[in-house]
């Protein structure tokens, strides 16, 4: 950012009390650029402040957890607003690979035995609940949904050594996210 006294003639520069104003009027500058740059965040879901998304939420009429964090309000709020009928397989699909990412799950419907199955990657356990209530929304009664996390697999752990490994828990192994 260009200082404001970059503005001014050269001999207001010398004068003590232009100086002070200037840094007074930078620091005013910032805080007005900072608000412009929040106000266009605001306008998408990805990119919006709490104060957005807790605008978003109340017209969607969403309470968010006490837990929640700032991701999983977006997620939830996303789910919420990008609902649209008639719901199919092909926007079921759809509101997945957005929601979470074309690599992000498995979903597979088996029509003959009327069962669809999906297993959420780790990364989005926090997502579990609302994908859960989406299909539940999204897909026929007389489907029987399985909502399920992926856990981790042995061709993902078998990437460390044991010593690395040993520093964990069998749960922990199994069900967090491990870098």
């Amino acid at each position: 950012m260009i200082p404001i006294r970059e503005y001014w003639p050269d001999f207001l520069s010398e004068f003590k009390e232009f100086q002070e104003i200037s840094n007074t009027d930078n620091i005013e500058i910032s805080l007005i650029r900072q608000a412009v740059a929040d106000l266009l965040n605001v306008q998408f879901i990805q990119t919006a402040t709490e104060n957005g998304i807790a605008r978003r939420e109340k017209m969607l009429t969403i309470t968010p957890f006490a837990n929640d964090d700032l991701e999983s309000r977006r997620f939830r709020v996303q789910a919420k607003w990008n609902d649209k009928l008639p719901y199919t397989y092909r926007e079921l699909v759809d509101k997945m690979n957005n929601l979470c990412g074309e690599n992000g799950y498995v979903m597979v419907l088996n029509s003959n035995l009327y069962t669809l199955n999906i297993k959420l990657e780790l990364i989005n356990r926090r997502m579990f609940n609302e994908i859960e209530k989406i299909t539940r929304k999204m897909v026929p009664a007389n489907i029987i949904i399985t909502v399920e996390l992926r856990y981790n697999q042995h061709l993902k752990l078998a990437n460390f050594t044991h010593g690395q490994l040993a520093a964990y828990s069998y749960y922990q192994l199994k069900s967090e996210v491990i870098s």
